[in-house]
């Protein structure tokens, strides 16, 4: 899957000399963190939520014994936004994208064009609609969790057996132990009766931990 499938096209963006409140209100209004800086259709930066909070200044007075912040009145974009970006393009692959994301702490990614244009941005939030999806949790569905044996066949073995009980298998996760023979695999089914594929996972020499039907 490539990020071209899920980014949002429909981006609000702002330019580099709009005020830091016109930059608050647009994340408030549209409840989001980050707002791609544009020159034209070009990108040139990005400021996010926590940008803005590091702008803020101290307000004179105290409220109810504490310190109030505003923005400052003059505060422009282009004074607090980052310009060294970490960006993506409509041909990056989703999986690739997803690691982008967890490794550098960030919350999205403009996705830009071949000549810098911004043709989109892809957010932690898009990710994770689209792991859900994959993984079929909104789905009524059935799940067998199993610690398979060590040999490179157990893994199409267990899927033979689950599919010889009518198991239709939506997903597959594993756990990220280091033994192998503790490596729990999730089998997540279509909605089915699992004891027949237990039983028979079982008499097969696989450990069945868990089952949700």
């Amino acid at each position: 899957m490539l990020v071209t499938e899920r980014m949002r096209r429909k981006v609000v963006t702002v330019e580099a000399e709009d005020s830091l409140q016109n930059a608050s209100g647009l994340m408030k209004k549209g409840s989001i963190r980050h707002l791609p800086v544009v020159q034209g259709e070009r990108l040139i930066g990005i400021i996010t939520d926590r940008d803005l909070r590091q702008a803020m200044v101290p307000i004179d007075g105290t409220t109810k014994g504490k310190e109030a912040y505003r923005l400052p009145k003059e505060g422009k974009v282009l004074e607090y936004m980052t310009r060294e970006m970490i960006t993506v393009t409509p041909n990056t692959d989703i999986e690739e994208a997803a690691c982008m994301i967890y490794c550098h702490k960030i919350g999205g990614l403009p996705v830009i064009g071949e000549e810098g244009e911004l043709v989109g941005i892809i957010t932690e939030t898009d990710l994770l609609t689209v792991f859900i999806e994959m993984m079929g949790i909104l789905m009524a569905s059935s799940r067998v969790d199993v610690i398979l044996r060590e040999s490179p066949q157990a893994f199409e073995d267990a899927c033979r057996i689950i599919k010889a009980y009518d198991g239709q298998i939506i997903s597959v996760g594993m756990s990220g132990h280091e033994n192998r023979q503790k490596r729990v695999y999730y089998f997540r089914l279509e909605l089915c009766d699992i004891q027949p594929i237990i039983i028979a996972l079982k008499e097969s020499g696989y450990q069945v931990v868990s089952a949700l039907e």
